[in-house]
């Protein structure tokens, strides 16, 4: 795979650990009945809009100037994540511009994509131990419920209104799952979304296997 796909699955990363909630990929602007530009990313934090570029190198003008125009017809706020600035004079605008700079790991200086995809599948076979129970998962239908609404929910107030729940409701639900050891990472909207979906699948499955 390329560069620019694990560049962009770190920053989905990195959004997610600075508390971005990311709602959509490679957005596209149109005017009229043209596309006149596109986004890599659509994120929200604390209620504003962000149109984010993700670079796999460091910024320069050019970008500051794509970023800023981009936001401004996309009615959000522009930000950028990078390895840094590739000199002075797109520092100096960006901050001008009010372009904000999120920089990306420092792992992410040296390795490459074949050695940063390897990294990425053993954290996968690591994050599939976790996620996988030892023994086949009993799930009341209420449970089964609860699993379906946060894998289709974006966010954890529409999971709640596709269960039909109150969202506190909601959390104690996901809370006794928890206490039964069916939960295990952590609880960012695509985390918690991962989880019900295997949860379901398991489930799934053990239902249309042949009864012995």
């Amino acid at each position: 795979m390329s560069r620019g796909f694990w560049t962009e699955q770190l920053a989905l990363f990195v959004l997610e650990s600075e508390g971005f909630e990311v709602l959509g990929r490679r957005e596209k602007i149109v005017k009229g009945s043209s596309e006149i530009a596109e986004v890599d990313l659509v994120a929200r934090k604390q209620g504003e809009l962000y149109a984010v570029e993700v670079k796999s190198g460091k910024v320069s003008v050019t970008d500051v100037r794509q970023a800023y125009t981009n936001a401004r017809l996309l009615g959000a706020k522009p930000l950028i994540l990078a390895r840094g600035f590739s000199d002075d004079s797109a520092r100096a605008l960006a901050e001008e511009l009010g372009v904000q700079v999120i920089l990306l790991p420092e792992y992410m200086h040296f390795v490459s994509p074949e050695e940063l995809a390897e990294l990425v599948e053993k954290a996968l076979v690591s994050v599939l131990d976790r996620l996988l129970p030892a023994e086949p998962p009993e799930l009341s239908e209420e449970e089964a419920r609860v699993l379906e609404a946060l894998a289709r929910g974006g966010t954890f107030p529409e999971a709640a209104r596709l269960a039909g729940m109150r969202e506190d409701e909601l959390g104690r639900a996901l809370e006794r799952l928890r206490e039964k050891g069916l939960f295990m990472l952590g609880r960012s909207p695509s985390e918690l979304r991962l989880q019900a979906k295997v949860l379901l699948l398991l489930r799934s499955l053990l239902r249309s296997r042949p009864a012995t």
